[in-house]
């Protein structure tokens, strides 16, 4: 699949690059929104739905959600820098 080809298509969750081209786009979110987590949301048949972007109380809150949600995912974010 080339790049064209990868941009007008719907993000499906059983292709590995969409799962990981969605985590990517919540990581840079959630990078760029000190009060913001985002989850790529999936519809029965796989193919990406919604982001969830769920807005905290505070930065403490948000760090204490992304912690037990990246040890259960098993997850590590992309570490991006604010501009």
């Amino acid at each position: 699949m080339n790049y064209d080809d990868e941009i007008q298509s719907v993000l499906n969750n059983k292709n590995t690059r969409d799962v990981e081209m969605a985590r990517e786009y919540c990581d840079e979110h959630e990078a760029h929104y000190q009060e913001d987590t985002c989850e790529p949301r999936w519809c029965e048949n796989g193919d990406l739905d919604i982001y969830l972007v769920k807005i905290h109380d505070s930065v403490k809150a948000k760090k204490e959600f992304v912690k037990k949600r990246n040890k259960k995912m098993k997850h590590k974010p992309k570490q991006y820098q604010r501009r």
